[in-house]
């Protein structure tokens, strides 16, 4: 795990550079626990490091669908910042009960905000990273229709879909797909292909 976890550092490193926020955001991101965070707590990558691994996977993934779609992004650094700080809530949420147990031992913390988009972008903004209102919506609205009434409104939805369709698509997308097709190895229950 260790030489894993470094190379996934690494590369972390490399994407923060790309997002335009560089490396003075590491200290503050590791004082977070962005780097040990689970990216769930029974899900997919619900274990130390968790949060890490799937941002860089949506980051990736969020690229490559952006070049596909042709998504027109507001800058270049766009979904290098959406993919890396999307779920950057779960550095508050999830909170180790069980010591003995690092890798499965979380509590699910409710963010003091409505929902965990709301949240994050909160949490960007006390880190003084500057959002672009696109990316503010995707990351916002990364859930897609599966956060309407649990997050956001249907009427927020369709009306930031209105304006903002490509770049929430793109990022629901990205995330879905990290989470339930590159992730399938820790994600026991893949709506997709089922174990």
């Amino acid at each position: 795990m260790g030489e894993v976890f470094l190379t996934a550092r690494g590369v972390a490193a490399a994407m923060f550079e790309k997002a335009g926020i560089g490396s003075k955001m590491e200290f503050k991101l590791a004082h977070l626990g962005y780097f040990d965070a689970p990216a769930s707590k029974g899900h997919h990558l619900a274990e130390r490091g968790g949060l890490l691994t799937h941002s860089l996977n949506v980051t990736k993934r969020l690229v490559k669908l952006g070049e596909s779609l042709g998504v027109n992004w507001p800058r270049t650094e766009s979904p290098y910042l959406i993919g890396m700080l999307h779920d950057l809530v779960k550095c508050r949420c999830y909170q180790m009960v069980d010591t003995n147990c690092p890798d499965k031992g979380y509590k699910y913390v409710q963010p003091a905000y409505a929902g965990h988009g709301v949240c994050s972008i909160a949490i960007a903004v006390e880190l003084g990273i500057d959002l672009l209102p696109a990316e503010v919506v995707a990351i916002m609205y990364h859930m897609g229709a599966f956060g309407i009434g649990k997050e956001y409104t249907d009427k927020e939805f369709y009306a930031a879909m209105s304006n903002y369709a490509p770049y929430i698509i793109a990022t629901h997308a990205a995330d879905w797909y990290a989470a339930s097709v590159d992730e399938i190895d820790t994600n026991p229950v893949n709506p997709v292909n089922p174990v």
